[in-house]
This record gives structure tokens, C-alpha cells and sequence, in this order.
């Protein structure tokens, strides 16, 4: 079977089990269409409080909207992912096998709703022959790998540190473990997550020399794709 085969059939299973399966198969939470006011809230929290804003200004002393005070687990979980797909666009901007598909508009797509809109570009570009990697100028990647290093280092910090009224770190691992057979939402950015490594280490395979250590780096989740985009 094909790889693009392996893609689609990946998009169908991830599109079907975390939007459109009744609860309970395979997991718990509602479908989209019955999404509750509770996941809602706490979209809308996880937003106000994108790549941690809100919550710094907040202790900083600016007070002209004050940030949800969220489950840090989730709060961490949430930009941690966010700033793996941010820093996503420099390398698609690099894929010469993408050149001619809409990959800034699927990205801005996958920034909001993630690999619903990641795994179709993985599978369009499977159809298209490689061509010989030309490197691209380096500014702006390392702003965008700046700024998603900086947020995932604070969102391991802020999972185990942030908010102490939410208990310690094996209260936190309790949580997120319980999460991990209740809410739908954290299982699609722990799936999310998975998706991210593997289509960092095929994407930085492809555009990487075959004889360069980065081959070996690409493997290391988040960070190996940060140091490549740095370095």
C-alpha cells in the first residue's frame, strides 16, 4: 500500500474518532456535534490564554482582562502543541514538494483544528517527485523557532510549577491521566503530538543532507525541529 494510502486512512481514523465517534468508542467525550458548554469553556480558555499571554501579563500587573484560571495540565498541553505546529510553517516554506500546494493556508487551518488540515499536506505531497533541497534564508525561521522553543520550554514548567492550588506534580499526573480516558480534547493533542514527531522526522529527513547529523537530531520530539530551524 502506498504511503499517501497510510495518510488518508490515518486522516479518516483521526477525523472519525475524535470528532464524529459517539461517546465511549473508542474513548470518552462527546462527538462535535454534542459538545458540551464545559469543553467550550474550556476552549475559549485555552485560547485567551494562547502561548501563555494573558496569564504573564496578569502577573506582571496588567489587569485589563483577567486570564481563566485553567487546569495547568491542560493549559501546558494546549501550547505545547500550538507551538509545535507554529513552528511547522518555516519548514513547510522549505519543502520544495510543496511548493505549488496551499501549505500557508492549510497551516493557518492546522493552527486552529491541528492535523485535520496537517495529515492532508502530508499526503498531497506524497504524490509529488522530491527535488533537491535548496536552503532558505534563516531570519525568519529562527524568529518562529525562537518563540515555540520559548513557549515549550515554559509549558513543561508551567505543567508541574504553574498554579500551585492545583496540587502537586503527582496530582497533575493523576489528572492527566484521568483526562486521558475522559476528555476528547486532551486525547487529540496527545494524538496531535504523535503526528507532529513522526511528520517532523520524515519532513526534516527529506530536507535534510543525508550525511548530516541532523538526520539523527530529527528524531528528538519538538526540539530537534527548533535546533534545525535555529541552527
Amino acid at each position: 500500500m502506498k504511503n499517501q494510502t497510510w495518510l488518508w486512512i490515518l486522516w479518516v481514523v483521526y477525523t472519525g474518532s475524535l470528532l464524529f465517534a459517539p461517546t465511549g468508542m473508542p474513548f470518552g467525550g462527546e462527538p462535535v456535534w454534542q459538545i458540551q458548554s464545559e469543553t467550550l469553556a474550556e476552549v475559549k480558555g485555552e485560547s485567551l490564554n494562547f502561548f501563555f499571554v494573558l496569564p504573564l501579563l496578569n502577573r506582571l500587573g496588567v489587569d485589563a482582562m483577567i486570564s481563566p484560571a485553567l487546569n495547568p495540565v491542560d493549559e501546558a498541553l494546549f501550547n505545547f502543541a500550538v507551538a509545535w505546529i507554529f513552528m511547522f510553517l518555516p519548514v513547510l516554506w522549505c519543502d520544495r514538494r510543496g511548493e505549488y500546494l496551499p501549505r500557508t493556508v492549510l497551516w493557518s487551518c492546522a493552527m486552529f483544528l491541528t492535523n485535520v488540515f496537517l495529515i492532508p499536506y502530508m499526503a498531497l505531497r506524497k504524490d509529488i517527485p522530491s527535488e533537491p533541497f535548496i536552503p532558505q534564508q534563516k531570519l525568519i525561521a529562527r524568529g518562529f523557532a525562537s518563540v515555540a522553543l520559548i513557549v515549550g520550554i515554559v509549558s513543561l514548567g508551567w505543567f508541574g510549577l504553574a498554579r500551585p492550588e492545583f496540587g502537586d506534580i503527582g496530582d497533575r499526573l493523576s489528572y492527566f491521566l484521568q483526562q486521558m480516558g475522559e476528555s476528547r480534547l486532551s486525547i487529540a493533542f496527545i494524538a496531535d503530538l504523535i503526528c507532529f514527531w513522526l511528520f517532523q522526522i520524515f519532513l526534516l529527513g527529506d530536507l535534510t543532507p543525508k550525511d548530516s547529523t541532523w538526520q539523527t537530531a530529527r528524531f528528538v520530539p519538538f526540539f530537534g525541529m527548533a535546533f534545525w530551524l535555529i541552527l
